[in-house]
């Protein structure tokens, strides 16, 4: 049914809550609620319900949305002790749809081998073959706005529909606004031996490629998880959904066999506290920040932390907050030929009309991404084979800095994660770093001065496998306090290394290499020179990294000696009917945006294999 107050969900008898209207969460619900007719399934969502709004649905609005507490809910990190001292912004999507409303569209899938190593890890039934399904089920393709067959070639958007889902609730499309910038970076990375990847979405993703998003084309809008899943379902009788209400901590109770019984949840309406009872399951959906959050202060976690606040100790589960994985970027802007039409055009208040009128037809700039060059490089594109063999020595818990206070079972899951990825490195089939583009100067890049009339592009590069993990934990017992992020950026020093080399390949060998590097007008913004030496690199690497915005795996779906929080049917250990439904499950971060294993991790969970009062068997 439509979003209903508070008085009609104490009014109901409930059979699941689910903490969080995000992106698996409201998955969750709604396959939850198409299944099982008899059951009652209330959403708990601390921000708002943002149907038909311009500033999510328009994809060209996106800065508006990021800049706003209305839609953003504006985290930053704790210092960055190998980052300058820096606090880092973390933009995290406030309101039914959680971070698909603001997101950078991305709809791309991890590697065979990284699913496949969460199964190695400890979870059976976590694998490439059995994620594809889900991944699939939550998608609908949409055919490439491109004019021939050779010109799909060309621009790396040639999909494979046996690998795609045609019905799903998310459109996904290819971006048609995409300059010659293109084709021609495309060009360069195959000069410099990295090929165009026609289809990086059937497990192997090295290579060039057409950026597809969540962008649906028959209307130019953002798909969303609220848009896709819920607004079609949201008059299903047994589905209701509570928005402005803050999740404070879960009602837990001792049973007889010693573990402990979710039956409810404590929440915040209008400056008033109530309690909602659930009959079978509470479901945490707040994502990798709120979710570990959530469990602290409903006395799960480590025991001496929340002890310290305060707070009862009822289970005492050292990898809660722990974990935390994530992919850490730096950017560098370049100016264009004049003749490419990028974002900055858009600056012209007149322009701008022009284009809002374009989008009326769903065209131009405003119709769609603004990203659309990515490319996926192995350690042997960007370094020579002594370089990544002591990239491979150093790759160990031994290696990362202020990991010494680490709980020995998240320390044995660590150790666990960095032997996997050591093959990786090695691997000409996983990437080690990603590079992506933005059509003009990407929101929240510093240091970089739009000099009117002038057009540029934001290159970025990104490490895809961290080689460390950092961790979030409450500082207070107060629900409404924001936790503290520490992400350890570059706490292995090898991370950093890729970076620097990452960094070097774009600026020494791609903008200067045909035909992309007539296109260049002048040196990389901030100023950075071409032939900067390795300290100066570093320097840089050091003062701009930031995060790309896809944190996960802070109640970590693994064997609990190993760190675990939950198990392979994301129950949390020590409990009876509590789980995780969320990007914070997920053991080790893939190498490149997590949009598409949010979906199919709600997929997965409310799949064929459920039953009343179970939400997932494996």
């Amino acid at each position: 049914m439509p979003v209903v107050e508070i008085e009609q969900i104490l009014n109901t008898s409930i059979d699941y809550i689910i903490a969080g209207g995000g992106t698996s969460g409201l998955v969750l619900a709604v396959r939850l609620a198409q299944a099982d007719s008899s059951a009652k399934i209330a959403v708990i969502e601390a921000g708002d319900y943002h149907r038909d709004d311009p500033v999510i649905d328009v994809p060209g609005y996106k800065g508006k949305s990021l800049a706003s507490s209305k839609y953003n809910w504006g985290f930053q990190s704790e210092p960055q002790l190998y980052a300058n001292g820096r606090n880092i912004p973390y933009a995290r999507g406030k309101g039914l749809g959680g971070s698909t409303l603001i997101n950078n569209f991305a709809w791309v899938r991890p590697s065979k081998e990284e699913l496949d190593a969460w199964s190695e890890l400890g979870n059976a039934g976590w694998d490439w073959e059995t994620m594809l399904e889900y991944m699939k089920k939550s998608e609908h393709i949409q055919h490439p706005r491109i004019s021939s067959p050779e010109e799909a070639e060309r621009y790396a958007a040639v999909p494979r529909y046996d690998f795609h889902g045609s019905n799903g609730p998310i459109a996904m499309s290819y971006t048609f606004k995409v300059t010659r910038v293109h084709t021609e970076m495309l060009d360069a990375l195959e000069k410099l031996g990295i090929p165009r990847n026609p289809d990086n979405m059937c497990g192997r993703p090295v290579g060039g490629i057409l950026l597809p998003g969540s962008i649906d084309q028959d209307n130019a809008k953002r798909s969303t998880s609220a848009s896709g899943y819920y607004t079609p379902n949201e008059d299903l009788p047994n589905l209701l959904v509570l928005t402005s209400a803050h999740v404070l901590k879960v009602e837990l109770v001792a049973t007889a066999d010693g573990l402990y019984e979710a039956k409810g949840v404590q929440l915040e309406v209008k400056g008033k506290i109530f309690t909602v009872n659930a009959r079978r399951e509470v479901v945490l959906s707040a994502g990798a920040f709120q979710s570990p959050q959530l469990l602290e202060l409903s006395g799960i976690g480590q025991e001496g932390l929340i002890k310290s606040l305060g707070i009862q100790s009822l289970v005492d589960l050292p990898g809660v907050g722990e974990n935390l994985q994530d992919h850490g970027h730096v950017p560098v802007v370049v100016e264009v030929d004049g003749d490419i039409e990028t974002m900055e055009v858009l600056l012209d208040p007149e322009v701008m009309k022009e284009h809002e009128e374009l989008y009326k037809h769903h065209d131009g700039l405003l119709a769609g991404n603004s990203s659309a060059t990515f490319a996926y490089l192995p350690a042997k594109s960007i370094a020579d084979s002594a370089t990544v063999e002591d990239w491979v020595s150093r790759a160990t818990v031994d290696h990362i800095r202020g990991n010494e206070e680490l709980d020995a079972s998240v320390k044995e899951g660590l150790r666990r994660h960095l032997d996997i990825k050591k093959r990786w490195l090695e691997d000409e089939n996983q990437a080690v770093a990603q590079i992506l583009t933005v059509n003009g100067v990407k929101v929240g890049t510093p240091g970089v001065d739009v000099q009117p009339g002038k057009r540029y592009q934001t290159i970025l590069v990104a490490y895809t496998q961290p080689l460390h993990a950092g961790s979030v934990h409450i500082g207070s017992s107060d629900a409404r306090a924001a936790p503290a992020i520490q992400p350890k950026f570059l706490a292995n020093p090898v991370e950093e290394d890729i970076l620097v080399k990452g960094l070097t390949f774009i600026v020494q060998k791609l903008l200067s290499t045909n035909p992309l590097k007539d296109t260049i007008k002048a040196k990389p913004l901030p100023p950075f020179e071409g032939d900067a030496d390795e300290e100066t690199v570093r320097n840089y690497v050091r003062s701009k990294v930031s995060t790309a915005q896809h944190p996960c795996g802070t109640a970590a779906m693994a064997p609990r000696e190993c760190g675990g929080v939950v198990d392979r049917d994301l129950r949390v250990y020590g409990t009876r009917n509590l789980r995780v439904v969320d990007c914070s499950v997920m053991p080790m971060v893939v190498g490149n945006n997590i949009q598409t294993i949010a979906y199919a991790i709600g997929e997965k969970v409310s799949g064929p294999r459920g039953r009343k009062g179970i939400l997932i068997i494996c």
